[in-house]
Protein backbone atom coordinates (compact mmCIF):
# COMPACT_ATOMS: atom_id res chain seq x y z
CA UNK A 1 0.00 0.00 0.00
CA UNK A 2 1.42 3.34 -0.98
CA UNK A 3 1.46 6.39 1.27
CA UNK A 4 -1.21 8.07 -0.90
CA UNK A 5 -3.52 5.04 -0.58
CA UNK A 6 -3.06 5.09 3.20
CA UNK A 7 -3.90 8.83 3.38
CA UNK A 8 -6.98 8.34 1.16
CA UNK A 9 -8.26 5.48 3.36
CA UNK A 10 -7.73 7.53 6.54
CA UNK A 11 -9.60 10.51 5.04
CA UNK A 12 -12.51 8.26 4.02
CA UNK A 13 -12.63 6.73 7.51
CA UNK A 14 -12.67 10.20 9.10
CA UNK A 15 -15.43 11.33 6.74
CA UNK A 16 -17.50 8.23 7.58
CA UNK A 17 -17.25 9.01 11.30
CA UNK A 18 -18.36 12.62 10.81
CA UNK A 19 -21.25 11.70 8.51
CA UNK A 20 -22.61 8.84 10.65
CA UNK A 21 -26.35 9.40 11.29
CA UNK A 22 -27.37 9.55 14.92
CA UNK A 23 -24.12 11.14 16.08
CA UNK A 24 -25.55 14.52 16.96
CA UNK A 25 -23.50 17.03 18.93
CA UNK A 26 -24.80 17.85 22.39
CA UNK A 27 -26.38 21.24 22.93
CA UNK A 28 -24.18 23.66 24.81
CA UNK A 29 -24.92 23.89 28.53
CA UNK A 30 -23.93 26.95 30.57
CA UNK A 31 -23.74 27.35 34.37
CA UNK A 32 -26.94 28.61 36.02
CA UNK A 33 -27.43 29.36 39.71
CA UNK A 34 -29.39 31.80 41.82
CA UNK A 35 -31.61 32.34 44.84
CA UNK A 36 -35.35 31.74 45.28
CA UNK A 37 -37.55 33.37 47.92
CA UNK A 38 -41.24 33.08 48.77
CA UNK A 39 -42.94 36.02 50.46
CA UNK A 40 -39.52 37.46 51.34
CA UNK A 41 -38.18 34.30 53.03
CA UNK A 42 -35.75 31.77 51.48
CA UNK A 43 -37.55 29.07 49.52
CA UNK A 44 -35.70 26.27 51.30
CA UNK A 45 -35.36 22.69 50.00
CA UNK A 46 -37.49 23.24 46.90
CA UNK A 47 -36.84 21.60 43.52
CA UNK A 48 -36.63 24.04 40.60
CA UNK A 49 -37.21 22.76 37.06
CA UNK A 50 -36.08 24.60 33.90
CA UNK A 51 -37.68 23.30 30.69
CA UNK A 52 -36.74 24.89 27.36
CA UNK A 53 -39.73 26.77 25.86
CA UNK A 54 -38.64 26.16 22.26
CA UNK A 55 -35.83 23.58 22.20
CA UNK A 56 -33.51 23.59 19.17
CA UNK A 57 -34.24 19.87 18.79
CA UNK A 58 -37.55 18.75 20.41
CA UNK A 59 -36.32 15.13 20.41
CA UNK A 60 -33.37 16.14 22.60
CA UNK A 61 -35.11 18.63 24.91
CA UNK A 62 -32.73 19.00 27.84
CA UNK A 63 -34.42 19.84 31.14
CA UNK A 64 -32.40 21.04 34.13
CA UNK A 65 -33.19 20.81 37.83
CA UNK A 66 -31.77 22.19 41.04
CA UNK A 67 -32.67 21.99 44.71
CA UNK A 68 -32.50 25.00 46.98
CA UNK A 69 -30.56 24.92 50.23
CA UNK A 70 -31.68 26.46 53.54
CA UNK A 71 -30.93 29.97 52.19
CA UNK A 72 -32.82 29.38 48.91
CA UNK A 73 -29.63 29.08 46.80
CA UNK A 74 -29.59 26.60 43.94
CA UNK A 75 -27.43 25.40 41.05
CA UNK A 76 -28.90 23.65 38.01
CA UNK A 77 -27.85 20.28 36.58
CA UNK A 78 -29.21 18.67 33.42
CA UNK A 79 -31.38 15.57 33.71
CA UNK A 80 -29.47 13.76 30.96
CA UNK A 81 -27.97 10.32 31.55
CA UNK A 82 -24.56 12.02 31.69
CA UNK A 83 -25.65 15.04 33.75
CA UNK A 84 -23.91 18.35 33.17
CA UNK A 85 -23.88 21.43 35.43
CA UNK A 86 -26.20 24.15 34.10
CA UNK A 87 -28.92 24.59 31.47
CA UNK A 88 -29.13 25.09 27.71
CA UNK A 89 -29.11 28.67 26.43
CA UNK A 90 -32.52 30.23 25.71
CA UNK A 91 -35.95 30.78 27.20
CA UNK A 92 -37.22 28.27 29.79
CA UNK A 93 -40.45 27.59 31.63
CA UNK A 94 -39.72 27.42 35.35
CA UNK A 95 -41.58 25.31 37.94
CA UNK A 96 -41.06 25.10 41.71
CA UNK A 97 -42.02 21.89 43.55
CA UNK A 98 -41.58 20.40 46.97
CA UNK A 99 -41.15 16.64 46.64
CA UNK A 100 -41.55 13.88 49.18
CA UNK A 101 -41.17 10.17 48.78
CA UNK A 102 -44.38 8.18 48.51
CA UNK A 103 -45.11 4.70 49.78
CA UNK A 104 -45.01 3.03 46.34
CA UNK A 105 -41.74 1.36 45.38
CA UNK A 106 -40.87 0.27 41.85
CA UNK A 107 -38.05 -2.32 41.73
CA UNK A 108 -36.63 -0.78 38.54
CA UNK A 109 -36.95 2.90 39.45
CA UNK A 110 -36.93 3.04 43.27
CA UNK A 111 -39.37 4.97 45.44
CA UNK A 112 -42.02 7.09 43.73
CA UNK A 113 -41.78 10.87 44.24
CA UNK A 114 -45.04 12.58 45.17
CA UNK A 115 -45.62 16.30 44.62
CA UNK A 116 -46.56 18.13 47.81
CA UNK A 117 -48.73 21.18 47.01
CA UNK A 118 -47.17 23.88 49.22
CA UNK A 119 -47.01 26.68 46.64
CA UNK A 120 -49.76 28.26 44.53
CA UNK A 121 -50.44 26.41 41.27
CA UNK A 122 -49.04 29.31 39.19
CA UNK A 123 -45.55 28.42 40.50
CA UNK A 124 -45.76 24.64 40.34
CA UNK A 125 -46.96 24.15 36.77
CA UNK A 126 -44.16 25.92 34.94
CA UNK A 127 -46.43 27.87 32.63
CA UNK A 128 -46.32 31.44 33.98
CA UNK A 129 -42.73 31.94 35.10
CA UNK A 130 -39.98 32.05 32.51
CA UNK A 131 -36.26 32.68 32.55
CA UNK A 132 -33.96 33.45 29.63
CA UNK A 133 -30.61 31.69 30.12
CA UNK A 134 -27.89 33.89 28.57
CA UNK A 135 -25.05 32.51 26.41
CA UNK A 136 -22.44 33.00 29.11
CA UNK A 137 -24.55 31.48 31.89
CA UNK A 138 -25.55 33.32 35.06
CA UNK A 139 -25.32 33.28 38.83
CA UNK A 140 -28.31 35.64 39.03
CA UNK A 141 -31.24 33.36 38.20
CA UNK A 142 -33.14 34.88 41.13
CA UNK A 143 -36.84 34.39 41.80
CA UNK A 144 -38.93 36.39 44.28
CA UNK A 145 -42.25 34.55 44.52
CA UNK A 146 -45.17 36.27 46.25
Amino acid sequence: MTRNHFIAIMLLAALALVATPGCKPKEAVVPVSGVATYKGAPLAYCSIFFTPSAPANPDLCITSVGKTDAEGRFELTTTELEARKGAVVGKHKVAFKFMQWGTEFNEDEGPEAVDVPMLPKEYTEGSKITFDVPEGGTDSANFELE
